[in-house]
């Protein structure tokens, strides 16, 4: 019996000092959910939309070639970080999010001046939910009250992946800015590729 327990305490040492060994990737505590992916990730999937800039509205459209505002958002950052599952709904991991579960689950909230190039911009026409989006591209004006964003627009004069442009405050087409948010991603094991 002796031996047994001394057996498994030299296990036991042998593998706290193999973890413990171990570069970069192995945590003691547990690994956060999901993180802020970095500007150069959301840069890329600004590139990914604008590359598919004409491609036609599609009511649920994911990709490649058809479109609707959430597909649109998660296609391009699926393609810039080349994995699926990336996004959160509620508890659970997913390979897609609607515009109300980016908004809810899936970004990290801006003051809108702090946009940069890729974050997810927030359109609605209620107070209940969030009900369309896009990829901000920049700011129009030096005071930062019109953004240019990419989207697939289901408006009637459109029905496209279009750049179109918001106002920070007021309507347009019965609908209205709701904020701006950077990415929260479920991380590969290390972080974002470089």
């Amino acid at each position: 019996m002796g031996r047994l327990v001394h057996s498994l305490r030299i296990q036991s040492l042998i593998l706290i000092c193999l973890v413990i060994s171990l570069p970069g990737c192995v945590s003691i505590s547990p690994p956060a959910r999901q993180a802020m992916v970095p500007l150069y990730t959301a840069q890329a999937a600004l590139e990914q939309a604008l590359s598919v800039e004409g491609a036609p509205y599609l009511l649920g459209g994911r990709g490649p070639d058809r479109f609707d505002c959430s597909g649109l958002i998660t296609w391009a950052y699926k393609m810039a970080l080349d994995r699926d599952e990336i996004f959160m709904v509620g508890s659970q991991r997913t390979t897609d999010a609607a515009m109300q579960d980016l908004w809810q689950f899936n970004v990290v909230l801006l003051p809108p001046e702090a946009a940069a190039p890729g974050d997810i911009v927030f359109i609605t026409n209620t107070e209940e939910r969030i009900t369309h989006g896009g990829l901000f591209v920049r700011w129009l004006d030096d005071d930062k009250t019109i953004l240019e964003f990419i989207n697939a627009s289901s408006y009637v004069e459109y029905q496209a992946v279009v750049i179109d442009h918001w106002p920070v405050k007021g309507t347009k087409r019965g609908q209205w800015f709701a904020g701006i948010g950077r990415l929260k991603a479920i991380p590969e094991r290390c972080g974002f590729r470089q």
